[in-house]
């Protein structure tokens, strides 16, 4: 059963950002009335269906005027700017806002093991606090695991899609949970269709996107069929999982964050460490989402990184 076309009235901030603009996009396609919060200096530019309102993010007068009468605020913001989301959320409960979508958009902060390796929780869980503790607004967070565009493009995932080489985290046959910017911009419109009996089972909860639930050995599969290339044809190697957090430890020891950051996508594809949250999976059918295809997103990106 498809999810009822609801319109609802949506607030977006970073909305011409690699997170917010297909989010922004999904939102206008779903027939929600979708307004934009800008900054004077940015020359971003919106379709000509968002409403844009221009001004200082820290100013919670402007902040909650523009506010006035919608159902939800989206907050696509980038992590070096995360405490830009007090004054809005303080804003936010100023206006009556029923729902904000934090910057939460990663891998499952509900999960202990993962959670005391990388620490999301302790980075991202006082704005969520902040909401509950105003009592106005409830907060939906969005897992989604590292987005499959932006991590092929880094190479993170282990496959090199240009060189053809392939770097499996111990034996590859691991399965995780990954979602396209388009999925979860497609998810959130879709759930705020939803009637508002349906929504509220939402509050304070997280919502658990997924494209794809693959192995990096599924991965490789696809890869060689979208390129036109066999298994045997690419460079493929592998690396101990707890040789890379071992070596991610290090890095944070010395203050090289980056280095850091690659103990989340070993963590990915380890077992028990919260990559493979299938069980938890919004009902797509429910929402009116079709599956999405790895080979048609793979046979992109191969075209882009050639």
């Amino acid at each position: 059963m498809a999810a009822p076309n609801q319109s609802r009235n949506i607030t977006v901030v970073g909305g011409s950002g690699t997170v917010g603009a297909p989010i922004l996009s999904a939102l206008i396609a779903a027939g929600h009335k979708v307004s934009v919060l800008t900054r004077p200096e940015s020359n971003a530019t919106f379709p000509g269906t968002a409403k844009v309102h221009t001004g200082d993010y820290s100013d919670e007068e402007f902040v909650a005027s523009a506010l006035k009468g919608q159902d939800a605020l989206i907050m696509a913001l980038n992590y070096n700017v995360y405490a830009a989301q007090i004054p809005l959320i303080k804003a936010a409960a100023k206006a009556g806002v029923p729902y904000i979508v934090p910057a939460e958009f990663g891998s499952d902060a509900t999960h202990p093991k993962l959670n005391a390796e990388i620490d999301l929780m302790n980075v991202k869980a006082p704005f969520r606090k902040l909401i509950e503790d105003l009592g106005v607004s409830s907060w939906i967070g969005v897992t989604n695991n590292p987005w499959v565009e932006f991590s092929m493009r880094l190479g993170v995932y282990g496959i090199d899609l240009k060189n053809k080489t392939m770097r499996f985290f111990d034996d590859g046959n691991v399965k995780a949970n990954f979602t396209t910017l388009t999925r979860v911009g497609e998810t959130l419109a879709a759930l705020f269709a939803l009637p508002e009996e349906e929504l509220e089972k939402h509050k304070n909860a997280w919502l658990y996107t997924s494209s794809f639930y693959v192995s990096q050995r599924d991965l490789l599969a696809s890869a060689a069929r979208t390129t036109g290339t066999k298994e045997e044809d690419w460079a493929v190697s592998s690396v101990a999982s707890d040789d890379v957090i071992a070596q991610s430890r290090e890095a944070k020891a010395r203050g090289d964050m980056m280095g850091a950051a690659m103990a989340l996508f070993a963590l990915v594809f380890k077992e028990g460490y919260g990559g493979d949250y299938n069980a938890k999976v919004v009902d797509y059918k429910r929402f009116g989402l079709e599956p999405e295809e790895l080979d048609e997103v793979m046979k992109s990106l191969a075209k882009e990184l050639a």
